[in-house]
């Protein structure tokens, strides 16, 4: 018997941030998840129309588009901290009364698709990668078959389990799809910039990262080839992009194949092009540093989290405070400047007992951060308190010694036994004032960063 595949009409869509979103962070990238699924699913599904719903779009925008678009799928993709605006959005979307099935996907949904379920009129939840599992929905669809059994989806009749993940990543997002006057990046030497994502995974477990909510099977790292991580370079390139943040959790993962992803794109010679890309401490040598000041890296970003040991070794960063300078003064030898990411007031277990940094141990860590930037060996810091996000082995521990989230001046945080909500207050302002301070001595608050800077010394303020 032959199906006649009926035409469709899919939306894929961020929650509506708005236009005063632009140049924050939200609004720096499109979704590169929702990219991909478009740029794998429609070569398979020649008769499906994609439009993406992009991040800076207004509420009224947002829905508008889907009136005039009248989709037969529209697909959300969110995180847990973009929960209500999420769910806001989707209790709009059913309202316009339109016959729409509702699917939601991204970080949310797969660590918790019963919350979206209960809460939404969302028809189907996907979990994990959405490449293969919304090809097939949305094949199904197509020749009215049910889709309530198809791997990787929970429905409200059914948890249909996890889908495999995908062996070969070497394909493109729909770049094409993309406008890139619409996005901004806040830290950048060239004024277009996109991302891309030369692996999928990292190979770590850190305490307080909810990535394990993709650690779904074997193995944690799926690397595209060199080749093709150079041909999108190329594409890009071609399409005005001047500068590119490789953009996966960890570049440097494997040191051969970095070296021969440098290689290859050094054998473009793209002339005015420029990097950046998140690195490991503990495995960066003198040869690859070397090579990503060949290739014009000219920022690296690295999670260096704490100044102490004790601390490195509980949250599973598998670096040491050795590791953390010395890559710092090799970076500098070779003139890659660095955005560091420092954490304080942690929490781990160690042998069934609740441990957590201490205020002197954050004190260590400020004052670390104080000697980088006064010796030139990082030029940006990132200071953030300590959040236990879903999906973390560091929520199931807050949960377990009743230090779950709860709300101080601060935003969310953990309730430390012995440490008073005012101790992390003053040491969140110390670390926001030196962030303040760093960016007006080295000449930083530009007209692109005013407000956010703004917006911090207000909270200062305020605090």
């Amino acid at each position: 018997m032959v199906h006649t595949q009926k035409k469709l009409k899919v939306i894929f869509a961020d929650p509506p941030f708005g236009r005063e979103s632009k140049g924050e962070a939200v609004t720096e990238s499109p979704n590169l998840g929702i990219l991909y699924i478009i740029g794998y699913a429609r070569e398979r599904l020649p008769n499906v129309e994609f439009s993406y719903l992009e991040p800076f779009l207004s509420m009224d925008e947002h829905l508008q588009k889907i009136k005039e678009i009248k989709p037969d799928v529209y697909a959300i993709s969110f995180t847990t901290p973009r929960r209500e605006l999420s769910f806001e959005t989707i209790t709009k979307v059913k309202e316009l009364g339109l016959q729409i099935l509702i699917v939601a996907g991204g970080a949310h949904p797969t660590i918790d698709p019963q919350d979206i379920l209960k809460n939404t009129a969302v028809d189907v939840c996907i979990q994990g990668e959405g490449e293969e599992t919304t090809t097939e929905l949305l094949q199904k669809i197509q020749v009215s078959h049910p889709i309530t059994d198809i791997k990787g989806t929970v429905n409200r009749q059914k948890d249909n389990g996890v889908r495999s993940l995908l062996k070969d990543i070497n394909f493109f997002p729909a770049w094409d799809i993309i406008d890139f006057e619409n996005y901004d990046v806040a830290v950048s030497k060239k004024k277009r910039m996109a991302y891309l994502l030369p692996i999928r995974g990292c190979p770590n477990y850190c305490t307080y990262c909810s990535n394990p909510v993709w650690k779904l099977e074997k193995p944690w790292i799926r690397q595209r080839s060199p080749e093709n991580i150079a041909q999108e370079i190329n594409y890009l390139y071609n399409r005005g992009i001047r500068e590119i943040y490789l953009r996966s959790d960890t570049f440097n993962v494997d040191i051969k194949w970095c070296l021969r992803v440098c290689d290859e794109i050094k054998k473009l010679g793209l002339k005015g092009m420029t990097f950046q890309c998140n690195l490991r401490a503990d495995k960066l040598d003198d040869e690859l540093a070397q090579r990503l000041h060949d290739i014009n890296v000219w920022l690296v970003h690295i999670g260096l989290e704490s100044a102490n040991d004790r601390v490195l070794r509980g949250i599973g960063k598998n670096a040491t405070q050795a590791d953390n300078v010395c890559t710092l003064e090799l970076l500098k030898k070779h003139k890659i400047k660095v955005y560091g990411f420092l954490m304080l007031y942690n929490a781990w277990e160690t042998n069934g007992k609740l441990e957590y940094e201490t205020p002197e141990e954050v004190n260590n860590t400020l004052e670390f951060a104080k000697s980088c930037l006064r010796d030139n060996l990082i030029e940006y810091i990132s200071w953030s308190i300590t959040n236990p996000l879903i999906g973390s082995k560091l929520y199931d521990i807050a949960r377990k010694y009743n230090i779950a989230v709860h709300n101080v001046k601060i935003g969310n945080c953990m309730r430390l036994p012995g440490i008073t909500e005012q101790q992390m207050v003053e040491h969140v302002k110390q670390g926001m004032i030196l962030q303040l301070l760093n960016g007006i001595q080295k000449g930083m608050i530009t007209k692109k960063s005013y407000k956010r800077a703004a917006q911090k010394a207000v909270k200062i303020l305020n605090m």
